[in-house]
């Protein structure tokens, strides 16, 4: 079944998120630079293909159905989902799969060192083997293309469509949606990727290893960048945002004083304290001014 009719094309309300890769074009210069290229070239395209095949695995329902339709170009994805019931549920269903979908999704591509930024947005929209159409399209590459911090953000239509959402719940802050988001001090809202890290939590504990890797990207780019100040603030967004994750998660599930606290609880608790391992020492990282080292021009040189 054609998720958007073609015989005649037509725009149907969806949700749209467009992602790519931070840095795709500067990664691959320096590589091939470098004489790395088929090195960058191998890593990328065996962190893409596994990345997108598990996108198409998730866009199937129970029924082997399409759930969502997927465009890919390189370090580029499009994924637009239509949204039934819209004036009844306001697409709640559809949007809360992308959040799961792409949180799972930039974990994997962080463990594999590379960050991506995206925006997601709410409209009119087409799509078929060749074609991708619609104001959603327009506003979800806007949000993604403002070359700010590596985060997939909601534009203005979809955070009109989550305010809706969360409209259903007495208790907002208990919603689901208030697990997989965080907000910016800017106001800008983005899916909370690392809480995948905690899905299984208590009983099958934290997987540390997403902390691990994610760190080992951040501060691999810290480092790589600290030359350049507008690359680094985005690798600087990302070593506060995993600090943050890490901190809150800690204070949240305080090691228990109760000789009689559950056992799993409490040893989840004490898993968490292992958090304090993994956070990001930014200030150590900084760059720092120097001894003067330019060369100097003696007279009448040049």
């Amino acid at each position: 079944m054609e998720l958007y009719p073609s015989n005649p094309p037509k725009l149907i309300p969806s949700f749209v998120c467009h992602v790519d890769i931070l840095g795709y074009s500067q990664l691959s210069r320096d590589a091939i630079k470098s004489g790395q290229g088929n090195s960058f070239l191998n890593k990328m395209r065996v962190a893409l293909t596994r990345a997108y095949d598990r996108v198409r695995e998730r866009s199937k329902g129970w029924n082997g159905e399409h759930r969502f339709s997927i465009k890919v170009f390189t370090d580029n994805i499009v994924v637009g989902y239509p949204a039934k019931d819209i004036d009844v549920s306001f697409g709640e269903v559809e949007l809360g799969h992308i959040f799961s979908v792409f949180s799972e999704f930039q974990v994997a591509l962080t463990m594999e060192g590379f960050l991506v930024r995206g925006g997601i947005a709410f409209g009119s929209h087409y799509m078929d083997e060749e074609i991708v159409f619609g104001d959603a399209l327009i506003e979800a590459v806007k949000q993604d293309s403002s070359g700010g911090a590596p985060k997939i953000s909601l534009s203005h239509s979809a955070v009109q469509a989550l305010r809706h959402h969360l409209g259903f719940y007495r208790d907002p802050m208990r919603s689901p949606q208030s697990r997989e988001l965080l907000q910016d001090p800017d106001g800008s809202i983005f899916i909370d990727y690392l809480a995948n890290a905690f899905i299984a939590f208590p009983d099958g504990g934290i997987f540390l290893e997403v902390f691990e890797g994610h760190k080992r990207t951040v501060v691999e780019g810290l480092e790589k960048y600290s030359g350049l100040p507008d690359v680094r603030a985005k690798y600087e967004w990302a070593a506060r945002y995993h600090n943050f994750v890490c901190k809150e998660f800690m204070k949240n599930n305080p090691i228990p004083f109760d000789p009689d606290a559950d056992e799993i609880e409490a040893a989840g608790a004490v898993e968490a304290q292992e958090l304090e391992d993994y956070l990001i020492d930014i200030e150590s990282l900084a760059p720092i001014p120097g001894k003067l080292s330019i060369n100097p021009i003696l007279p009448g040189g040049r």
